[in-house]
């Protein structure tokens, strides 16, 4: 049966609508703070065009949003794939000795140049990813047995899916055939899974305004350096602050993507289809 779905979803709400009405009010209180009442006055007025007002609010942070979305895809995400590879590689322990510069000349000059957008979070990242070892909390691997589990179970489902013959799911993008099998087949833990892929787009976006931002005020700090009303320890503060939340909604980001690609191994491992001819 197939499950009806709401023409506006809380992807649609979390991972487009917010970001994109969120960076429209932050700059209207940038660039204006007085203008700041006077919009909620506005969006809250008994006008006769008030219904037309919101509509076009709504549609130009859902346009804007869809944007930062995916611009998030394309760097913050981005970024952590080449840094960590894929969730599903990592929690099954099929790379461990991937790194982030590695490939032709042309890869590294545009892993560079990517670093240098998503400085804050690139920043932080090395230092605390690395030297402190934070990274253990959003890339830690599956255990030992869930990994052989998978291992076993996946083998199957691709054999029963009429797959090449294999004996290592490194020769696939198996993540992808696991999560469309097991959301068609595992009714009851569809919202969950969407749940995730809800967070962590959200979360993915945050972490991109928090990097754009950033450069923002870096610029606004360089622009007015020297002006009579420059106060450093405001500005730097202030720089200080979008670099660790940047740096914080990118480990969130990586949690629920992590999460995400785990509850898809896990329903590999529990679905009972599986159990016949298994390998070792």
């Amino acid at each position: 049966m197939m499950i009806k779905q709401n023409p506006f979803s809380i992807y649609d709400f979390l991972g487009y609508f917010i970001p994109g009405a969120l960076v429209i009010y932050i700059f209207l209180i940038i660039f204006n703070p007085s203008n700041t009442e006077d919009f909620v006055t506005f969006l809250g007025s008994n006008k006769i065009l008030d219904f037309d007002n919101i509509l076009f609010f709504v549609i130009i942070s859902y346009s804007l949003g869809h944007l930062i979305n995916f611009s998030s895809s394309i760097t913050i995400e981005r970024y952590a794939n080449w840094k960590y590879s894929f969730p599903s590689k990592y929690l099954m322990n099929l790379n461990p000795n991937h790194k982030y510069w590695i490939g032709p000349i042309k890869i590294k000059l545009w892993k560079g140049f990517l670093a240098l957008i998503i400085l804050p979070v690139a920043i932080l990242d090395y230092i605390l990813g690395e030297f402190f070892s934070f990274k253990e909390f959003y890339t830690k691997k599956a255990d030992k047995f869930i990994v052989e589990m998978v291992k076993s179970k996946g083998l199957v489902l691709l054999e029963k899916l009429g797959a090449p013959v294999t004996e290592s799911l490194r020769e696939y993008d198996f993540h992808r055939i696991f999560s469309h099998y097991v959301y068609e087949n595992s009714k009851n833990h569809q919202s969950k899974m969407t749940n995730y892929v809800t967070l962590y787009g959200f979360l993915r976006s945050l972490c991109l305004i928090s990097v754009l931002f950033f450069w923002f005020l870096l610029y606004k700090i360089i622009e007015g350096f020297g002006a009579s009303n420059y106060d450093i320890k405001i500005m730097l503060t202030s720089i200080l602050f979008l670099t660790i939340t940047s740096y914080l909604f990118f480990m969130a980001f990586m949690k629920f993507y992590r999460r995400y690609t785990l509850e898809a191994l896990m329903l590999i491992v529990i679905d009972p289809d599986l159990k016949e001819n298994s390998k070792s």
